[in-house]
Parts: C-alpha cells; sequence; structure tokens
C-alpha cells in the first residue's frame, strides 16, 4: 500500500488519478450490472468489502509511505470477475482515504498498486490457464488461486518499489533494505489465504465464484 504520496511529483499523482479516474468511468459504463443484482450478489458483496475494510487497515509499516498488508484481491476477481474486484478496491481504498487511514492524495495510487494490477495478474492467469491447460479443478485452485495470491502480492510489491525508486527521494537500497525484502513474508500469507478462501468456496458454495464452472472443472473432463 502506498501511504505517502505527498512526496511523490505532483505531476506523476495528477495523472495517475485521472488516468485511474477515466478507467473507473469507462468501466462503469460497460459493468455487468446484472451479475450484481443476481439474488444474493449484493449480499456477497458488501460481506467482502467489510472483510477487505478490515484487512487493509492491518498493515505493517516498513518505511514511510510504504506499507505491507494483506491483499486478498485474488479470491475478489474469482468471486466478482475483473470489474466488480476493481470497483470494489475503488471503495475499500476510498472509505480508508475518508476515515484518514490513508491520506487522500494516495487513493488513485493505490487503487492502481494494491487493486488494479492483481486484479489484471489474476484474471490474465485465469484467461492463460483456460487457453493454454486443461480444464482441471486443482489447475483453477492451485494455478490460479494459490499461485495467483503470490504473483498478485509480487507484483504489488515490485510495482510500488518501482514508483517511490523512480519518482522519491528514497534511494534504491533504501526501497529494498526496508521494503522489498520483506516480499517473502507476505508471498506466502497471500497465497495461503487466497487459496483456502477459493478451495472453501469451491466446495461449499461454487455458485458464489463468477469464474467457477461445474460443467467445465468437473462435468467436462
Amino acid at each position: 500500500m502506498a501511504e505517502g504520496a505527498a512526496d511523490l511529483p505532483v505531476a506523476l499523482q495528477v495523472l495517475v488519478a485521472l488516468l485511474t479516474g477515466a478507467g473507473l468511468v469507462v468501466m462503469l459504463r460497460r459493468m455487468p450490472w446484472e451479475a450484481f443484482f443476481f439474488p444474493g450478489r449484493a449480499q456477497l458483496f458488501v460481506g467482502a468489502f467489510i472483510a477487505l475494510l478490515v484487512i487493509w487497515t492491518l498493515r505493517a509499516q516498513t518505511v514511510d509511505g510504504l506499507a505491507l498488508h494483506l491483499m486478498g484481491m485474488t479470491a475478489v476477481t474469482l468471486v466478482f470477475g475483473w470489474q466488480l474486484a476493481i470497483l470494489l478496491a475503488f471503495l475499500v481504498v476510498g472509505v480508508l482515504g475518508l476515515f484518514g487511514v490513508l491520506p487522500m492524495s494516495t487513493v488513485p495510487l493505490t487503487v492502481l498498486l494494491a487493486g488494479i494490477l492483481p486484479v489484471a495478474v489474476t484474471w490474465g492467469l485465469l484467461r492463460l490457464t483456460e487457453t493454454r491447460l486443461p480444464p482441471h479443478m486443482f489447475i483453477y485452485l492451485y494455478g490460479v488461486a494459490f499461485l495467483g495470491g503470490a504473483l498478485s502480492a509480487v507484483v504489488a510489491v515490485l510495482g510500488t518499489a518501482a514508483v517511490y525508486g523512480l519518482f522519491t527521494e528514497l534511494a534504491w537500497h533504501e526501497v529494498y533494505r526496508d521494503y522489498v525484502r520483506y516480499l517473502p513474508l507476505l508471498i506466502l500469507p497471500e497465497s495461503v489465504v487466497n487459496g483456502i478462501v477459493v478451495t472453501a468456496l469451491v466446495v461449499l458454495r461454487p455458485g458464489w465464484l463468477a469464474t467457477w464452472s461445474d460443467e467445465r472443472y468437473l462435468h467436462g473432463r
């Protein structure tokens, strides 16, 4: 999570805000709202919002402006699809900004780094496994849910490190020493949490997973 946007160039902050805002407007116009208003979906969305709000406040501050925390975006993406997952990330970060947990100036950058990037990684991995690998349940669970959680953590942390290394006065060795080197401590928990949540849903509530198909992963084998 990026918390020190005040240290970033104003031009970069404005650019990120404009791009994130424009992308959100386009996404909302093309949002499959019928999926959201499916019976029980709105309640599930609210539950996921509360869960993310809680885990995103439990973060470890490593250096000024940089913090590590579980994201859970892989599970959210597999449950809701990429569009609703990004909307959920925006709402969570926005509320954290409104309540002062994050500076409001960091909201667009945090949405990008901790929301959009992990969603893109998970969705890309899902599409890759669907087109290149056999339709097997364990590929969905381990190749997307577990591995997707791990890769999401890697991309989010390295993306944040790159932004702060390039656009702030922090030296690269400081970013590595106080932030990037703790990445291995985040990869396993992120992978396990997302994998366990998705596995439990596949077993108990497969209908809650927008990306799951009994026909593909069970009957189609």
